[in-house]
């Protein structure tokens, strides 16, 4: 059995287990997004209730009703690459339910322009979240195996195409980037449907580590490893990496035996 497929079955298999109840915590996050905003939770392996890689669609509000023009306007004018989001406590796993039909759609926090850990400023507080798609949501087991090369989850929709990379065991990372110029090679396209699973790319000849990781305004050629078709080890997409919003390895550095920071 060619190593992709072992890979991608033993994942299939992990991502059916039953879902840990958690406390509710605050879960910070990244905002991604012009035309439709996407939050990426902010995982930690070191505290298992931030043992959560989560992509979600969602449209933000205020009282004034300008939560969004605010947010755009504010990145357009700055060019800063990271904006966050600190809610108020939640519980992540109320976000899914095995019958489909989430227990939380929408909830409360303050926008930031930067990371609201680390020096950012609040451009919208308080902000409503509503949430339109969980695109992606997984517990994170540090038993899981690392995927054979470097390994990224598409999202996003018409023009906006984004790159979260899949995290799986310590010590790993958390990388969000844009990306352009996609090209289909084998027949394949990033549709708005697809995107709306966020489906996994495999960047062929590179491995799964943050010296590997994409960087700017490289050239790429990935395997489209949910919806493709074809060769396991074939191209199916080449595409120009835009722009990093984020980088992170010391949240992820070690497993529930250590410690490294908070939420």
């Amino acid at each position: 059995m060619h190593p992709f497929h072992s890979w991608y079955d033993s994942c299939r298999m992990l991502e059916m287990r039953p879902m840990p109840v958690e406390p509710k915590a605050g879960h910070g996050m990244a905002v991604m997004g012009e035309e439709t905003v996407y939050l990426s939770h902010l995982p930690m392996f070191a505290m298992p209730v931030h043992a959560f890689q989560v992509l979600l669609e969602v449209t933000l509000d205020n009282e004034a009703g300008n939560a969004h023009k605010v947010y755009v306007e504010d990145r357009r004018q700055t060019g800063t690459d990271l904006y966050t989001l600190d809610p108020e406590p939640f519980r992540i796993s109320d976000l899914v339910t095995p019958a489909g039909q989430p227990a939380l759609t929408s909830f409360d926090g303050t926008l930031y322009r930067g990371h609201f850990e680390r020096g950012g400023t609040a451009i919208v507080d308080p902000v409503r979240v509503d949430v339109r798609r969980v695109v992606h949501f997984r517990h994170l087991d540090e038993q899981d195996p690392r995927p054979p090369v470097l390994t990224y989850l598409a999202f996003g929709k018409g023009g906006e195409l984004f790159l979260a990379h899949r995290i799986v065991t310590p010590p790993d990372f958390d990388q969000h980037l844009q990306v352009g110029n996609v090209r289909s090679v084998s027949g394949v396209s990033l549709t708005d449907e697809l995107l709306a699973k966020g489906p996994r790319l495999a960047i062929l000849g590179r491995d799964d580590t943050p010296a590997d990781r994409l960087a700017e305004s490289q050239q790429v050629a990935a395997k489209l490893l949910d919806g493709g078709a074809g060769a396991p080890d074939a191209v199916d997409l080449r595409f120009t990496a835009k722009r990093e919003f984020y980088f992170e390895e010391g949240e992820l550095a070690s497993g529930s035996g250590g410690h490294h920071g908070h939420h």
